[in-house]
């Protein structure tokens, strides 16, 4: 091909993209430019959680009592001995490394040895009262009483709002009623969902996958500065009835954002109240020298995803910002349009 005609071929395809080029196209380009970056395709990662608190009891340091003969660690087994009965105010306690204020996962295995006819077993996180009528609290239940042996999970706000929520459909739960056996060791995990103000309950026989019991429970108030995990009897003003077992492999899981350092919590509580006798596993099993609270990794369990959190991502408010700016781009776009048809 000559150069003339060379020349003449480049100019008209110029003059065609040009042509093509006219203001309605540059707003139809800031269009999708805008809208690609407010709207970009990667998406935050997922919290899976950071592990607080976790043990095996191959070490109970950390754990208080004021009744060293009914709770204490036995190292033979590596299980937590408890033994509540009302009427005695005893408890077993321990001290977070920090207060809880959101959501979080409490995981636990417990072991019924004996469960007399109007006793309870309880176990949850609230505060130092350890009172297991007056809140904020979240527990679970074992109680062998008039509708036989349930499985419960209570909650009461800070505003002492209480709620309870049985294993039989004569206690609030859907489907068949579910009981407990004594010498069955079971897996229960606990799962406050701060967002939707609810609680809720998984139970499973321990080594098996299937659940035999689960039910969530409303949070009636405000349920804010956790700080212990214990056993108690404290609340309970029946005597005489005793609840004996043991638990394990207690895990409390809490959301990325949430977890952090911090010193221990301590209260004065701890040294005004009964006498406590803390418990060591050390050297025996039921040991009174004064215990260091140190955190004491425990096994690893399937993971269990944390409920989503419901606060806006910096994609979403990206987006709101492109919303705004829509019909200012809209209507400059139908003006050219109108001017340049």
């Amino acid at each position: 091909m000559p150069d003339e005609q060379i020349f003449i071929l480049s100019v008209r395809i110029d003059l065609s993209i040009m042509h093509l080029y006219t203001p309605h196209m540059f707003f139809v380009i800031l269009f999708f430019c805008l809208a690609a970056a407010a709207f970009p395709c990667s998406a935050a990662p997922a919290d899976d959680g950071s592990v607080v608190y976790s043990t095996d009891f191959t070490n109970g340091d950390g754990w208080i009592t004021n009744s060293k003969d009914r709770f204490y660690p036995e190292v033979e087994t590596g299980r937590y001995h408890y033994l509540l009965e009302g009427g005695t105010g005893g408890y077993s306690a321990y001290a977070l490394p920090q207060k809880v204020n959101g959501q979080f996962i409490l995981e636990f295995d417990v072991t019924p040895e004996k469960t007399d006819d109007g006793s309870t077993f309880r176990f949850g996180i609230g505060t130092d009262k350890k009172d297991s009528q007056r809140g904020p609290l979240l527990m679970v239940e074992l109680a062998n009483k008039k509708d036989g042996r349930l499985f419960y999970l209570k909650t009461v706000s800070k505003e002492n709002s209480l709620n309870l929520i049985g294993s039989s459909p004569s206690t609030g739960s859907s489907g068949s009623t579910v009981r407990f056996e004594d010498n069955t060791t079971y897996h229960v995990k606990l799962t406050y969902y701060a967002a939707d103000s609810r609680a809720s309950i998984v139970v499973q026989e321990q080594g098996s996958p299937d659940v035999i019991f689960t039910a969530s429970a409303p949070v009636s108030g405000k349920m804010e500065d956790l700080t212990q995990l214990y056993l108690t009897s404290i609340g309970d003003g029946t005597s005489g009835p005793q609840a004996e077992g043991y638990i394990d492999n207690i895990k409390l899981t809490l959301p990325t954002s949430q977890a952090g350092v911090s010193a221990a919590v301590t209260t004065a509580e701890e040294t005004a109240d009964v006498t406590p006798a803390p418990v060591s596993t050390t050297t025996t099993a039921r040991q009174t020298d004064e215990p260091t609270p140190v955190f004491t990794p425990g096994p690893t369990r399937t993971p269990f995803p944390l409920p989503p959190t419901p606060t806006p991502t910096q994609t979403q408010q990206s987006g709101s910002g492109f919303l705004i700016l829509f019909p200012a781009l809209a209507g400059g776009a139908i003006l050219a349009l109108k001017r340049y048809p």
